[in-house]
């Protein structure tokens, strides 16, 4: 008779029973010259239920960074909100990556990517999936454009309450929101690679006076070259590399 999985002796608290189990498999050794299977001459008892059942294999974690699982709580807290707001107006902004409303994990993932360290240059693999209308960098930010368009959108549905201000908007992500601090970690990163178009882009998610290093869209050239600098910005954001 078949013992529960993770039972091979039978149920707990019975030791009698557990003994006989023993001694029955030690009495295969008295006359076994070879490997051998026979079956227990007993029902094992179930037990009535009793007891946690517990898988003996160990499945692995997924490897998620303290600042995605933020996010992501964020996210799960703010979707009711979210989802009554695009009822009750019947549309979304969500969408300007190409992310659909429900691939926001996705959204989240390139977010927490980026922040971490992926890189500019290509979409990060964890956030694979939706059919991105941008190239890369620019691509990032309207990425981040939607994730900001979902919180914004689900912190104003809330009844009984007066829509904020955009500065009060920027004040309450940048000051209180895992979102925030990917924001900010994400403009580090920038700095790090000192690219001027790309601290051009950062200047389009990071409004100015909440980047406490300088002007958030770095020091840009003032000369008379400087439209050409900012087309070049433009191309090179595009896509356009020489």
């Amino acid at each position: 008779m078949p013992f529960p999985l993770g039972r091979p002796l039978g149920v707990a608290d019975d030791p009698e029973f557990q003994k006989d189990v023993l001694r029955s498999a030690l009495r295969l050794l008295e006359t076994a010259a070879e490997p051998v299977i026979e079956d227990y001459p007993h029902e094992a008892p179930d037990g009535n239920g009793d007891g946690v059942w517990a898988c003996s294999v160990s499945m692995p974690q997924p490897d998620v960074s303290d600042l995605e699982s933020a996010l992501r709580r964020e996210v799960d807290l703010l979707m009711p909100w979210y989802e009554e707001t695009r009822r009750a107006r019947g549309r979304s902004t969500v969408g300007m990556s190409g992310a659909t409303p429900e691939q926001i994990d996705s959204v989240v993932s390139f977010v927490a990517a980026c922040a971490e360290g992926a890189g500019f240059s290509v979409v990060p693999e964890a956030a694979q999936g939706p059919n991105w209308i941008h190239p890369m960098p620019m691509l990032l930010r309207y990425v981040v454009e939607d994730l900001r368009a979902f919180y914004q959108e689900a912190v104003t549905s809330r009844p009984g309450t007066t829509p904020p201000s955009q500065h009060d908007m920027h004040t309450w992500i940048f000051g209180e929101t895992a979102l925030g601090r990917a924001l900010m970690q994400i403009g580090h990163r920038i700095a790090e690679v000192g690219d001027p178009p790309l601290l051009m882009m950062r200047g389009f998610m990071i409004p100015e006076g909440f980047w406490i290093d300088g002007p958030t869209w770095g020091q840009q050239p003032r000369t008379d070259a400087a439209p050409d600098a900012f087309r070049r910005a433009a191309a090179y954001l595009a896509g356009e590399r020489s």
